[in-house]
């Protein structure tokens, strides 16, 4: 799955350098501190359950509290803080310097090398191409797993769409547009037009996060977090903007159809805070990575 395009964002903006986005997003926009709790969670029953020191890698780890939490948690635990802003990796830097197992990435993710038991992409899936999760399958170990969460566009797919991409084996997100047809790709790319359905797909997208958002900023003006107001106000411009790349959300379903045409299954399934499913945005899923054919037999 690919998007196109770049533009400056909250994350990255100079008027955020000296603004921890991370923390106040944990105490001012709902559910992202409980997603953090649930994660640490995992992350130690992993660590028990094969009773060794794990490597974790936090892909798009932000200002790094929830690497924090983790080297908290476990204190023998490597864990690695990924990301390519330098904001907040400056802040991620600070917090994580008194722990000697933690350290920090400034690399690409594509790029990363060496082999990790976890892999934990929070928050972060709506920011890459989605081609990212062939290069985890590729850094993890045989006993590794995938943590991956984010905050989605709520459920915006019916029964009928959802029918349909099931029996795609190509989904590629283009100028903003869902295709799951090559021939539509080409079609689009050639004429400009856009398919009814796919159109459709965009517009049910953005009513559903328009709902989502009004939710989002209401949470955080009734907690005095006028930062996280003014945060989202501009997230939620660029998300609503069709083609922008770095902030397009998808729905659950079409994160679920993306790992399984990518080899992972999905062993756990959380979803974060008890509401109806228009204001359900954050899901978890733990995810065993494709397995690797044994050598000798083939199998």
């Amino acid at each position: 799955m690919t998007e196109l395009g770049s533009a400056d964002t909250v994350y990255t903006s100079s008027a955020y350098r000296t603004i921890d986005v991370g923390s106040l997003m944990r105490t001012g926009h709902p559910d992202i501190a409980e997603g953090d709790e649930h994660i640490v969670s995992v992350v130690r029953g992993m660590r028990a359950r094969l009773g060794r020191p794990l490597r974790v890698l936090d892909v798009g780890s932000g200002s790094g509290d929830l690497s924090l939490l983790l080297v908290r948690a476990l204190p023998d635990t490597a864990v690695i803080a990924n990301d390519i802003a330098a904001n907040p990796l400056a802040q991620a830097r600070d917090k994580l310097a008194p722990y000697p197992t933690a350290s920090v990435s400034f690399e690409r993710f594509e790029d990363y090398s060496g082999e990790v038991d976890v892999v934990v992409s929070w928050g972060t899936h709506h920011h890459l191409s989605h081609d990212y999760l062939k290069h985890v399958a590729e850094i993890l170990s045989p006993d590794g797993v995938l943590i991956i969460g984010d905050e989605f566009c709520p459920e915006y797919l019916s029964d009928t769409d959802q029918k349909r991409l099931a029996q795609s084996e190509e989904i590629e997100v283009v100028d903003g547009y869902l295709f799951d047809s090559a021939a539509d790709v080409e079609s689009y790319r050639s004429t400009g037009r856009v398919p009814d359905w796919n159109e459709g797909l965009e517009q049910a997208r953005r009513l559903a996060l328009w709902h989502w958002y009004k939710f989002v900023i209401d949470f955080a003006v009734a907690h005095e977090a006028w930062t996280v107001v003014m945060a989202e106000l501009a997230i939620c411009r660029d998300d609503l903007e069709t083609g922008n790349a770095d902030e397009h959300k998808t729905s659950p379903y079409l994160l679920e159809r993306e790992l399984e045409l990518n080899g992972f299954s999905v062993v756990e399934r959380a979803v974060i805070g008890d509401r109806p499913v228009e204001l359900s945005s954050f899901v978890l899923y733990t995810c065993r990575p494709p397995a690797v054919p044994d050598v000798r037999t083939g199998a």
